[in-house]
């Protein structure tokens, strides 16, 4: 395992070549409540994905950038050659991301050992109870689980307008093939797969038909949109591209641009 980003050009870690990836276990609880990585054999297990390339550094800090030692779990910054120089047209995010020559990669982890090791991004972070839990956690609890599709569920954390507590949403999608009429039966599934693995219980479970939740250009889920289009009762799947329909949006968009054209000669 490695760890890279495209505004690092790419890689940052590099695991040992020829070697078994490493992995170790780690407190639950002490790392939910205090955000410190405690040795736990019967905790929750956390691969490693190496160290810092040669010519790079990495700095795990707190909300105000100060350092922290090993075991304790914040944001990780890195440095090297191959950083980018900003985002392109976009001036406030450049300066948000980039200070004093350290890139915050948005993502949580902690160095043990001179390992890196990541627990999340900094925006998924579920918030219950006042304690901190990974998304990943969650949604590889339900991978298992008859009916729902491998690697398509997003466990968000969410305020609701007349609450007074954050509540556990978890979003998978159902098999194709799984008739919507056991839906229920699916969903309770999830809640109990949940539970066992993580000790949380969901507060509401959403069966959603195959394709519904948003995801990335690389095929990442996006919590964050899943939840809002979940509140706005809008997760659909998207239509189904036929050749016919292929046609049919080339043709519009040739007549539109030619629309544009005539306004642009008439202007």
């Amino acid at each position: 395992p490695v760890y890279g980003l495209s505004e690092a050009s790419l890689a940052v870690t590099f695991s040992p070549l020829n070697r078994p990836f490493a992995s170790r276990r780690f407190n639950r609880d002490v790392l939910a409540e205090r955000l410190e990585a405690v040795d736990d054999p019967t905790g929750v297990e956390i691969v490693s994905v190496g160290r810092p390339l040669p010519d790079f550094a990495l700095r795990v800090v707190d909300r105000e950038r100060f350092d922290l030692p090993e075991r304790r779990v914040g944001r990780v910054l890195v440095r090297g050659p191959s950083l980018m120089e900003g985002y392109l047209g976009h001036r406030r995010a450049t300066a948000r991301a980039l200070r004093d020559g350290w890139l915050d990669t948005g993502d949580l982890g902690f160095v043990a050992d001179g390992n890196l090791f990541l627990t999340g991004r900094a925006k998924d972070v579920l918030i219950l109870r006042g304690r901190n839990h990974s998304p990943v956690e969650v949604e590889h609890a339900v991978d298992t689980v008859e009916g729902v599709r491998t690697g398509c569920a997003a466990a968000v954390s969410f305020m609701p307008e007349d609450g007074e507590r954050e509540l556990l949403l978890v979003m998978v999608e159902a098999r194709r093939g799984v008739p919507e009429r056991e839906y229920l039966q699916v969903a309770e599934k999830v809640s109990q797969a949940v539970l066992a693995a993580t000790g949380l219980d969901p507060d509401c479970v959403e069966v959603l038909e195959p394709g519904a939740l948003p995801r990335t250009s690389s095929g990442k889920i996006r919590r964050h949109e899943a939840l809002q289009r979940w509140r706005a009762d809008a997760l659909t799947p998207p239509a189904s591209v036929t050749p016919f329909g292929l046609v049919g949006a080339a043709v519009r968009s040739t007549l539109a641009m030619a629309r544009a054209e005539r306004r642009r000669g008439h202007g």
